[in-house]
């Protein structure tokens, strides 16, 4: 879709397939995440690892499921970036936007009404570990949402010629990097909506603005850093000789 949709565009069923591409592929991607940090057994608890490859590669499965439609942002922060450097229309991204945080909270219902009363705990819900204070959990999220939006943005720049499964694995990785390191910090939200959701349906709220100032404010100074000085000003690969003409610095 072109950044030039408007109100008529509310008619056309593409339009309302993406959005619903995002409410399902967030659904999905809250409900395993979240799944995957439930306590079956309070003498085994489920690993870092364990959650973070839930995580990345859930990301890397519904990125290719349904970014041929929507872009698979699965991720207000993400959206929030690429609004910021004028990548997607208004209208867009707040449907968006709205379709995310809907979709995290019923993915977190849905694995709150399948799962046996004594294994929900808090259901994966996101809250800074003890000793971390809430400056240095704000700066965990701000750090390494900005580094997944900056890959985001260099792995989908189409100068770039990155085509296939390396876009949803190459995001995929950098999800499953950014929950090694912090989710012993701060649980690792990195998405206001995966946040959301479980703090909804559990009433969990301990420093819950971090989860959402954090990535956003990491997101858009990433989107901004790629687009005017990371971003390639000429094709890479077969046409890597092409000249730089005034159309690489506008905006797009």
């Amino acid at each position: 879709m072109k950044c030039e949709i408007g109100i008529s565009d509310l008619k056309k069923e593409e339009f309302w397939v993406s959005v619903f591409a995002e409410f399902l592929a967030t659904f999905f991607f809250v409900f395993m995440v979240c799944g995957s940090c439930l306590l079956w057994d309070k003498n085994d608890p489920p690993a870092v690892q364990h959650i973070a490859l839930c995580a990345g590669l859930g990301i890397a499965t519904w990125a290719m499921a349904v970014g041929h439609w929507s872009g698979g942002h699965i991720n207000p922060a993400v959206t929030v970036g690429f609004l910021s450097s004028n990548k997607i229309a208004i209208l867009q991204g707040v449907c968006y936007i709205v379709a995310q945080f809907f979709g995290g909270i019923a993915g977190s219902a849905m694995l709150y009404g399948l799962t046996p009363v004594d294994k929900r705990g808090t259901l994966g819900a996101t809250v800074p570990n003890a000793g971390v204070s809430t400056g240095q959990a704000f700066g965990i999220e701000f750090l390494l949402t900005f580094l997944l939006v900056l890959t985001i943005f260099a792995t989908t720049d189409a100068k770039r010629n990155h085509y296939g499964y390396e876009v949803p694995l190459a995001i995929g990785l950098c999800v499953t990097v950014c929950h090694l390191v912090g989710i012993r910090f701060t649980g690792c939200g990195i998405n206001p909506a995966r946040s959301f959701g479980p703090a909804v349906i559990m009433n969990i709220w301990t420093d819950h603005w971090v989860y959402w100032a954090g990535p956003v404010a990491g997101a858009i100074l990433a989107s901004l850093l790629y687009h005017f000085v990371f971003r390639a000003r000429k094709e890479l690969g077969p046409n890597a000789d092409k000249a730089v003409g005034p159309e690489d610095v506008e905006l797009h």
